[in-house]
């Protein structure tokens, strides 16, 4: 029986290599059989839009579903790949949330909605926006585990600090056992240059959370992105395409090893 682990892809920062990753790591549980559901969660929609769907009419994903005009599942639109399907964001999400959010208890919406999948999709992946407001923390309340990306070209330690403030702040008040999966650098060359980022930034207490695969600086994410699909589809032997690749491995090992699946 399938039972669905929930996984946010955070950062409250942007540049990070968050929706890639989001996009990417879904991409690559479908192509090893495990189905798949990539819920994007930011008006953007950069998810929807990489992922390969742009040019059908999303402003019918998450945003119908939030205002009611639809059932649960007519949202949910099928992707190129057998195993991966998403649940589609635009600019319109943006507009139903300013409403929502006038009302205390409404960040609890994702969870209830995904509870319903439990038993459908193995994996459920979750592309939050970059930022402190209504859809992170909703996405962020929804998830089992987070994966928190970060980037060597950026500086994070006081980003990171407040992440941590507003996990604590979802355990507490929403009473879910929200855990942290582990780090993921992206842009970078070396495991080495982690390490030395993680003694520069004083965060040296976080080395044993860092995931064994990065993501390295590679001109074939920029050129999936502009073609609007996965690299892991767009070069599949590309440096990035086989780091994601390895890196859907790593998690999927991560959780059996703990008794997740």
């Amino acid at each position: 029986m399938i039972m669905s682990t929930i996984i946010t892809i955070a950062n409250q920062k942007g540049g990070t290599g968050k929706s890639v990753t989001a996009v990417n790591l879904a991409a690559s549980f479908a192509l090893f059989e495990k189905k798949t559901l990539l819920v994007d969660c930011d008006p953007q929609g950069c998810s929807t839009q990489w992922s390969g769907i742009s040019n059908k009419d999303y402003n019918c994903g998450m945003s119908s579903l939030l205002s009611g005009e639809i059932k649960s599942e007519d949202p949910i639109e099928k992707s190129q790949l057998d195993y991966l399907d998403i649940l589609p964001a635009g600019f319109s999400l943006f507009q139903v949330v300013s409403q929502l959010s006038k009302i205390s208890g409404n960040e609890t919406f994702l969870r209830y909605f995904l509870d319903q999948f439990y038993d459908t999709y193995e994996y459920i992946i979750i592309d939050s926006p970059s930022s402190y407001n209504f859809l992170s923390l909703a996405a962020t309340a929804a998830s089992d585990f987070l994966i928190i990306g970060i980037s060597v070209l950026q500086n994070c330690h006081g980003d990171l600090q407040s992440l941590l403030k507003m996990i604590k702040y979802i355990r507490m008040n929403y009473n879910v056992s929200l855990k942290i999966a582990g780090f993921l650098f992206s842009r970078c060359r070396s495991e080495q240059e982690i390490f030395s980022f993680l003694d520069c930034q004083a965060l040296s207490d976080i080395k044993q959370m860092v995931f064994d695969n990065f993501i390295p600086e590679d001109d074939n994410i920029k050129q999936s992105v502009e073609l609007k699909t996965p690299v892991v589809l767009y070069n599949i032997k590309s440096r990035a395409g086989s780091a994601y690749l390895n890196f859907a491995q790593e998690l999927h090992f991560f959780f059996n090893q703990r008794g997740v699946l």
